[in-house]
């Protein structure tokens, strides 16, 4: 299929370049260029959610890729496409099930404002990291219930309650010796103790007497490397004396 997609005759950069203006229609586009245009963007779009259907998300990736230029370059030469917005939203939804924050905020701000609280695809994760944010993690389980998608956001959101379960983790790891396995099991999003006990092994916890105990139940002792610290703040009092 993208060896034949090759072999159309426009790709969106030559089609852009083409239009009788900077905000050119589509009725301004030959009937040959404008249909191997839609031709391509459907079928990238098929092959995106049929990635997504795979659990290969380097191939969503590198469709959505080839996507952004047809929904920019080509937007206002081709007609609005219904899969545009579930298939950005499954972008940002992967960008925050990769803990990519930076990313996906660069990719919110690409969203014209007026859909950013309109639109269910594109409102649905800008809402769930800012749950993330907030340290509302139940909210999250929550949303994953109620997602707006089907099969194809369930993937990235059983990706994004294992990231957001790995940072709750490592947090607790460092605020606590041991806590009590209930808590930990409510804290996780796991349900039922036998989850927990899996994932307490793999993490290579002990659970004894409804208690998780992390690492070797030991309060480790942070070491404070004082003196680099007061030379290092010398050097920069030295430094802002010059200049001022």
């Amino acid at each position: 299929l993208k060896l034949k997609l090759l072999e159309l005759p426009a790709t969106p950069a030559a089609a852009a370049a083409a239009a009788p203006s900077p905000t050119g229609s589509a009725s301004g586009l030959p009937a040959g260029t404008r249909d191997a245009l839609l031709v391509a963007r459907e079928a990238l779009e098929l092959g995106a959610l049929l990635a997504v259907r795979a659990a290969d998300t380097p191939a969503f990736e590198r469709h959505v890729s080839q996507l952004k230029s047809y929904y920019t370059d080509c937007g206002a030469l081709l007609p609005a496409s219904e899969r545009q917005w579930p298939i950005l939203g499954l972008n940002l939804l992967r960008l925050l099930a990769q803990n990519r924050i930076a990313e996906f905020h660069t990719e919110l701000e690409l969203v014209p404002p007026e859909l950013m609280h309109t639109n269910v695809y594109i409102k649905f994760p800008a809402q769930l990291e800012q749950h993330i944010m907030e340290g509302s993690y139940n909210r999250v389980l929550v949303a994953k219930n109620e997602s707006v998608y089907e099969q194809e956001g369930m993937y990235f959101m059983d990706m994004l309650v294992d990231t957001v379960r790995e940072e709750i983790a490592e947090c607790s790891e460092k605020a606590y010796v041991s806590i009590g396995a209930s808590e930990l099991q409510s804290l996780l999003m796991l349900a039922d103790e036998t989850e927990l006990a899996q994932y307490a092994e793999q993490r290579g916890w002990r659970v004894s007497g409804g208690v998780v105990t992390f690492g070797d139940g030991e309060p480790k002792l942070l070491a404070l490397p004082a003196t680099q610290l007061i030379a290092e703040t010398l050097a920069y009092a030295k430094e802002l004396e010059r200049i001022v």
